[in-house]
């Protein structure tokens, strides 16, 4: 992404809409793919000191449900704000708290990947009234009944059964 007329007049703002093609990452122990391109839509703005990123990040990713373990398609919309600063001018502080860049380019791809995953959730689930998987035979809870007993308690337990609550 090319930055030359912003980055050398102060005041300047620029809009970049950008489509791409991002290959399956790892994350945990599941393999993320993307169902469709991500596409964002990136607002620069120099402020004189430093540029200004601001964008929103349009993607569906290909999940995996943690409950009744289905794929599913998992819609993106985020926005993200960093700041940007030219390399050689770098104070001390900026350096430690904006991106660096050293031409009139920016590589944005890595930081888009970073933040589609910030935004993941810890744990996929298809729906939030997903039933998952009987913990007995397996089945999928969401498409069958099974006819499996459940009434089987822990033994560690079985003690409290005898317990009553008396007004």
């Amino acid at each position: 992404m090319n930055i030359t007329r912003v980055r050398r007049a102060a005041g300047e703002t620029a809009q970049f809409d950008l489509e791409e093609d991002f290959p399956p990452f790892e994350f945990g122990s599941e393999t993320i793919s993307f169902l469709s391109p991500v596409h964002v839509q990136l607002r620069v703005h120099n402020t004189g000191k430093l540029l200004l990123t601001q964008g929103m990040i349009v993607t569906e990713l290909k999940a995996v449900c943690g409950r009744c373990l289905e794929d599913f398609r998992y819609p993106m919309n985020l926005s993200f704000e960093d700041e940007w600063v030219y390399a050689p001018s770098a104070t001390e502080d900026q350096q430690e708290s904006a991106f660096l860049f050293e031409k009139d380019e920016f590589m944005i791809n890595e930081r888009i990947l970073e933040q589609i995953v910030l935004a993941l959730p810890m744990k996929f689930v298809c729906t939030p009234n997903c039933q998952g998987l009987c913990p007995l035979c397996g089945a999928n809870l969401n498409r069958e009944k099974c006819r499996c007993v459940t009434s089987e308690v822990d033994p560690r337990l079985a003690g409290l059964a005898k317990l009553t609550l008396d007004d």
